[in-house]
């Protein structure tokens, strides 16, 4: 595989020696927002940055946020039984608290860590203007938890004329995807954009299924020449249906299994289960609303307000099932089998956060902020194993932020410098009741009865974050860049409890502190868009997850310090009908040091791999007709801090046809994993064994989008 990987970039390369001069601005002109929070042209920008906009969206014919993520060399995403994570520059298993999703500038991540639900796709495709992607540290603009780098999802925010849209697309593993939209513009001041979509998707494992339901609201208002005003309203829903990772015997004897256990014959031929049903897939209906507010108005020449506000909430309702154990009435007769967890997880998050921008130059500026954000997360269960009459968690975490951005550009020289300082609260109250089946019959009916208990933690940090950085424009279509950064990132308010063989334990978690040094150039140079940086950083305190028994034994713990190195580089080239893309990124992350267990330093950090890559082209034979070919490789990553199992890489390459009509009618099809090699949604340890989720094989899809 390695070898057409390797052919694929030679021939790329061969042709990649000249360019139509007609697209040497396409890149220079991209904006970016996510940088400042202000809208700034990329060349200006003093960090990496991939933008991917609708047009390429539309072009591969991404169905949904995953989709597209995955396309990028810049992000591995990670899964588990809770959903998706995002993971940049090594951001390792707690990616989802270090590695920030934003939609139009909200973050959209769990405040659970562990048990919350990243809602990646809960935006339409169809609304998304672009998607920036920024690795590394952005603590000094949106503070707590932007170690490890942030993808700003950003929407549609003007409607030239009244229109719409509709779609359908039908592929493998019974895909069924329709959407629809429509803008409407009232007159100069007033429109509104309304999209809708709605998907049914089994997985290539038995049993598997993944329902999808999304709708948005978006008002666009123009107070005046100087006032606008955005209001959204987003609701998602997704229903879904997860079987366990299988073992690599049952993954030899039939990949495509879900592994449920129907008759209860894995907890051995002598006992069946107990009561109620043994289909142990897990349920979990993820319902999502969100709404926000952005308002920007120039108060002069030089002044200028932005706004932003944003309230959501995430409502995930779980079912899922656990072997366990209990008695018959005799001091040695106890017998497994499958109990029921069922349960709600919340996430309510509220943020306002005004800004200033004050222009007292030529491209110079200061940028003066405050940010409130209060986070609550619950677990709420009727029923946990059946080892809890009551069991509920309330947490909450509390912040206050203020920052100072400023620009002085002298020439052909940009310095930059920023500051943040913020306030941390955490409140957390735990209650349960710990009523247990598992003792001899004659002692309290085999039940052990503790009464009811209740736990509080309530812990306050203060932290800062701060960044340097010089950009020299050396042409007019390059420049060069340093930067040095420090971020950081508080615990969740569920991670400041530990479980040691089924007893709970309040610990001492500290926040952790990242510093990187990045250097880096942009530029358009023998008919290439050319962007090359490298960084180095040092992580203290690094927050580590470790489940020793699951729902029995876990951990959090701070790693001493981890060290992080890397280069990623993007190059883009345009021949004729012909545009050429290569994108290398490499990340070494390890464990410096660790206090605690010295066996494990110089080990990598579970969950990062080393080596992301994309190479690939798209052909323009018409202006009705193209079509991409793309090669993805995300290469192996170790399971665990000890180093001892390795999750495998994974290679597809995918291909997308696309033609429209005169009259607005879009077909397209595509196949995924054109190759058909075995690759793993995810990896993981059970009980000292590996364990896997196959993902699908060779897949295809087709479908049509009509814009009127």
């Amino acid at each position: 595989m390695k070898k057409h990987f390797i052919y694929l970039g030679l021939v790329i390369s061969a042709l990649s020696h000249a360019m139509e001069p007609s697209s040497e601005g396409v890149y220079l002109e991209k904006s970016v927002i996510s940088t400042l929070g202000y809208e700034q042209s990329l060349q200006n920008t003093t960090k990496n940055i991939q933008i991917i906009t609708k047009e390429e969206i539309s072009e591969k014919n991404f169905k949904d946020i995953t989709e597209v993520l995955e396309s990028s060399p810049l992000i591995t995403i990670t899964r588990n039984s809770v959903g998706e994570s995002i993971q940049m520059r090594g951001s390792g298993l707690n990616s989802k608290a270090t590695v920030q999703v934003l939609v139009d500038g909200a973050a959209i991540n769990p405040v659970d860590i562990n048990h919350g639900t990243l809602p990646l796709n809960s935006v339409s495709v169809s609304s998304i203007e672009k998607i920036e992607i920024l690795p590394g540290g952005n603590g000094v603009l949106y503070g707590d938890g932007f170690t490890g780098g942030l993808v700003n999802i950003i929407t549609k925010s003007s409607v030239d004329k009244t229109g719409g849209y509709v779609g359908f697309r039908y592929g493998s593993d019974n895909e069924r995807r329709f959407e629809t939209g429509t803008s409407v513009k009232v007159n100069d001041n007033l429109a509104f954009i309304i999209d809708y979509s709605k998907e049914d998707n089994d997985t290539n494992r038995d049993y598997e299924n993944t329902k999808n339901e999304h709708f948005n609201l978006t008002s666009l208002l123009k107070l005046s020449e100087d006032d606008k005003l955005k209001l959204q309203y987003t609701y998602y829903n997704k229903k879904s249906k997860t079987a366990e990772l299988l073992t690599k015997a049952e993954l030899d004897a039939n990949a495509s299994q879900s592994g449920v256990d129907f008759n209860g014959s894995e907890l051995g031929q002598k006992y069946s289960a107990l009561e109620g049903s043994t289909d142990q897939l897990d349920r979990s209906n993820l319902t999502r609303n969100e709404f926000s507010m952005n308002y920007d108005k120039n108060i002069n020449s030089k002044l200028s307000l932005n706004l932003n506000m944003s309230y959501q909430e995430n409502k995930n309702d779980v079912k899922t099932k656990e072997s366990t154990y209990a008695n018959f009435g005799t001091m040695i007769d106890y017998r497994e089998y499958y109990a029921d967890n069922i349960g709600t997880f919340t996430d309510e998050k509220f943020k306002i956060n005004p800004s200033v921008k004050y222009e007292y130059g030529n491209d110079s500026y200061l940028i003066l902020g405050y940010d409130y954000k209060l986070q609550k997360s619950k677990r709420d269960f009727e029923n946990f194993m059946d080892m809890y009459k009551v069991y509920n968690l309330d947490s909450e975490k509390e912040s206050h932020g203020i920052y100072a951005f400023n620009k002085t550009s002298i020439d052909k020289l940009q310095f930059l410098q920023g500051v943040r300082r913020e306030w941390t609260k955490f409140d957390t109250t735990k209650n349960s009741h710990y009523y247990h089946r598992v003792t001899p019959g004659f002692i309290n009916g085999g039940y052990v009865d503790s009464g009811l208990k209740s736990d509080k933690i309530k812990k306050s940090m203060r932290n800062d974050s701060y960044e340097f950085a010089i950009n020299y424009l050396y042409s007019d279509t390059g420049n060069i860049y340093t930067r040095f950064e420090q971020s950081f990132r508080t615990p969740a308010p569920t991670e400041f409890q530990d479980k040691v063989d089924n007893v709970y334990a309040i610990n001492d978690l500290k926040a952790e502190t990242n510093q990187t040094i990045e250097i880096g150039l942009k530029d358009y140079a023998f008919g290439s868009f050319i962007s090359l940086n490298a960084f180095a950083g040092k992580t203290k305190d690094e927050i580590y997850y470790e489940e020793v028994t699951h729902g029995k034994h876990w951990t959090y713990s701070n790693l001493d310090e981890t060290k992080r190195k890397g280069f990623e580089m993007g190059l883009e080239q345009s021949i004729g009908k012909f545009v050429f893309f290569e994108n290398l990124a490499f990340v070494d992350a390890t464990i410096s040091s660790d206090s605690t267990n010295r066996s494990i330093e110089g080990n990598y950090v579970p969950y990062t791999p080393k080596t992301n890559a994309n190479i690939g082209t798209a052909i323009y034979f018409t202006d009705a007709f193209n079509t991409a070919l793309t090669l993805n490789y995300k290469d192996q990553y170790y399971l665990d801090k000890e180093n001892k199992y390795k999750a495998k890489d994974t290679v597809s390459l995918d291909l997308s046809v696309n033609y429209t009509l005169n009259n607005g009618l879009k077909l397209f099809g595509g196949i995924n994993n054109l190759l058909d090699r075995q690759n793993f949604d995810q990896e993981g340890i059970s009980n000292g064994e590996q364990v896997y989720d196959p993902s699908s094989g060779r897949t295809f899809y087709s479908g049509f989008k009509y814009t009127f």
